[in-house]
């Protein structure tokens, strides 16, 4: 929660400071883009206008479906009779987001760019695609050393969480809005989502219950969770196309 504010600090005070740069002639709000983009964060729309000519504010959405997935064979057991089911897990994102781009340089479209993405905790889904055997309506299994119930539909499903506020930090090209009516902008950044979390839904008490990475007992499963979790930021890499009117 620290880091959220020292990031709205940081945007409202670049947001001041290129206020006071701009000159009586500069019209702030005068012109509205309205774009798409596609990259690491996914497909969206927003919406980009200008506060001087040192700085661009943006706001939209980017959602990122479950397209990109892995499945693993997964063992359990049941009165000691072992198991097996597959589970998939896939990447899974939606954000709301407003932006702000600084440009240094008036002349260049060279821009630094500061602002907060806000959407879902879980970032990826696993449930098992198969039927988990020998066991009957209302019992569960053993999931990183948490007994897991099966919901309505035979599945125990897992997430992997990090935070649902990410600041972000990046560098870009292109404007927004400009003397064209179509621009191009390509942006480079990160998101930090803070420490990982892996969790196992509870249907009796309706919520998510934490799993120790530690008690994982597929190895595969864990190789990848270890990769993710060392991960403090996520990268956004975005292409985006607007029209300026």
């Amino acid at each position: 929660m620290k880091a959220n504010k020292f990031y709205l600090i940081i945007c409202t005070a670049l947001l001041m400071l290129g206020n006071g740069a701009a000159s009586a002639e500069e019209y702030i709000f005068d012109r509205l883009a309205v774009g798409v983009e596609v990259g690491t964060a996914g497909a969206g729309l927003e919406l980009a206008t200008p506060v001087t000519r040192f700085v661009t504010l943006r706001a939209g959405v980017s959602a990122l479906p479950e397209l990109i997935g892995k499945s693993f064979t997964v063992p359990y057991s049941v009165k000691n009779i072992q198991y097996s089911a597959i589970v998939k897990g896939s990447l899974h994102k939606i954000d709301g987001k407003v932006l702000a781009d600084i440009y240094p340089f008036p002349e260049s479209s060279f821009h630094l760019t500061t602002g907060l993405y806000m959407g879902t905790a879980d970032f990826i889904r696993a449930q098992n695609t198969t039927e988990l055997k020998g066991i009957g309506k209302g019992e569960g299994i053993m999931v990183g050393g948490k007994a897991v119930t099966l919901d309505e539909n035979g599945k125990v499903r897992l997430s992997v969480q990090a935070a649902s506020m990410k600041p972000y930090v990046g560098v870009g090209f292109g404007r927004p809005v400009s003397d064209h009516h179509l621009n191009l902008t390509l942006d480079l950044g990160v998101q930090y989502w803070g420490a990982i979390t892996l969790n196992a839904w509870s249907p009796d008490e309706e919520e998510w219950a934490s799993i120790t990475p530690d008690d994982i007992n597929n190895a595969e499963f864990k190789k990848y969770y270890d990769i993710i979790s060392g991960i403090p930021v996520y990268p956004v890499l975005n292409l985006r196309l607007y029209y300026c009117f």
